[in-house]
């Protein structure tokens, strides 16, 4: 029984920080793409904006997105001594005989490997959370920063309602606001404050201790819609 929990999870342990690598470490971000001429502005109470845009050539988006790949290369670096410990007693393990593999010492290391592995899942679903939370209230802050620049462009252009382009199917070229929106967000913020968040432990009564992080809330619905994330892969089971 042991033995097959062992050989079908060599695929899963050799991908169980796939969801992390996948981010490049932090770096500096690369130049914005030049953007199109913006076409004439035109007044009119519906206005657009594309907040995909907003997020990848504003500054405060950028730092943001920094910000987060640091974060993420991080938490992946933390698994990575517990994935090397895992692939090295796994590889140790399959090199057994079949003859060996019966005996009491083999069987008991098995077990230790079992073990080993259930508590890496768990650190890595806790890790995979806290990301997600990051992300969260990083995005709420960005929301926060950006929703008075886009009432101030909204007035700007005599709008009444604000719009995100990906949700329209057509429309006049001279009622997108992104443009104007990424240079007033630019003057009013260029950073955007990311703080890894922390999970609350089970004893929810005890008192912090000195000097301990400050967990970070779950940032309430953003005013200002924001782009839905992709789709994180699940954890290996």
């Amino acid at each position: 029984m042991i033995r097959s929990f062992l050989l079908a999870g060599v695929a899963a342990l050799s991908s169980a920080t796939a969801a992390f690598a996948q981010t490049p470490p932090a770096a500096a971000a690369p130049a914005a793409p030049a953007a199109a001429p913006a076409a004439a502005p035109v007044l009119s109470p519906i206005v657009v904006y594309d907040v995909n845009q907003l997020i990848t050539q504003s500054l405060a988006g950028v730092d943001m997105r920094n910000k987060l790949a640091a974060i993420t290369d991080q938490i992946r670096r933390e698994l990575e001594p517990d994935q090397r410990q895992l692939q090295s007693e796994l590889e140790a393990i399959r090199g057994t005989s079949v003859a060996d593999a019966q005996t009491p010492a083999a069987k008991a290391r098995q077990e230790s490997f079992q073990r080993l592995y259930g508590q890496f899942q768990q650190k890595q679903e806790r890790l995979s959370a806290i990301l997600e939370l990051t992300e969260r209230s990083a995005l709420g802050a960005f929301s926060e920063a950006l929703t008075p620049v886009l009432r101030a462009t909204m007035l700007a252009r005599n709008g009444l309602v604000a719009m995100q382009s990906q949700s329209v199917e057509a429309y006049v070229p001279g009622i997108d606001i992104t443009t104007d929106l990424v240079t007033r967000l630019n003057a009013a913020t260029k950073t955007i404050a990311v703080t890894r968040a922390t999970l609350p432990t089970q004893n929810t009564g005890a008192a912090p201790a000195a000097g301990a992080p400050t967990p970070v809330p779950v940032p309430a619905t953003p005013t200002t819609p924001l782009p839905r994330q992709p789709a994180r892969p699940a954890p290996p089971r």
